[in-house]
């Protein structure tokens, strides 16, 4: 921890912002078709980017193996997602999209990246670097702070 203070307007926005964006994704999301969760739509965006096992979705996403498979299954019944035994082995399934799930994901990145230009349509351009350096050193705290936390049992 640090000893470092943090003015109330910060700390408020940094709990704030966070539950905001979220229900934002969600709205965004929801309105799509198909309609997805957030935790959908990473999951899709992940095994279209490579991840292809559930305990590679667990560990990216800090979750439960159920909690992944849960929502695995879920996509599978929509055609979003399926899902093949490994060559390898053979108690192991492999994940993969379909064209209906990769749809999904080019639409919800679609519909995601217009809501980010409307969020930063008032930020003036030479200070989106100082902005996403910010969130960026946010998310990497609170990664630290989370895998500390589970390390420790927290």
């Amino acid at each position: 921890m640090t000893d470092r203070t943090v003015d109330l307007e910060a700390q408020d926005l940094i709990v704030a912002v966070p539950a905001r964006l979220n229900r934002l994704h969600q709205m965004v999301l929801g309105s799509l078709d198909p309609q997805l969760t957030f935790r959908q739509y990473r999951t899709l965006s992940r095994v279209a980017g490579g991840y292809t096992s559930l305990s590679q979705l667990a560990a990216r996403g800090n979750l439960s193996l159920p909690t992944v498979s849960e929502n695995v299954d879920g996509l599978v019944r929509r055609g979003l997602l399926v899902t093949t035994q490994s060559e390898h082995d053979r108690r192991a399934i492999v994940l993969g999209i379909t064209d209906k799930g990769r749809a999904a994901v080019e639409t919800a990145d679609a519909a995601l990246r217009d809501l980010v230009k409307y969020l930063v349509a008032d930020i003036p351009a030479e200070d989106l670097p100082v902005v996403t350096n910010a969130l960026r050193s946010l998310y990497d705290r609170a990664t630290i702070y989370f895998n500390t936390e589970q390390i420790d049992g927290g």
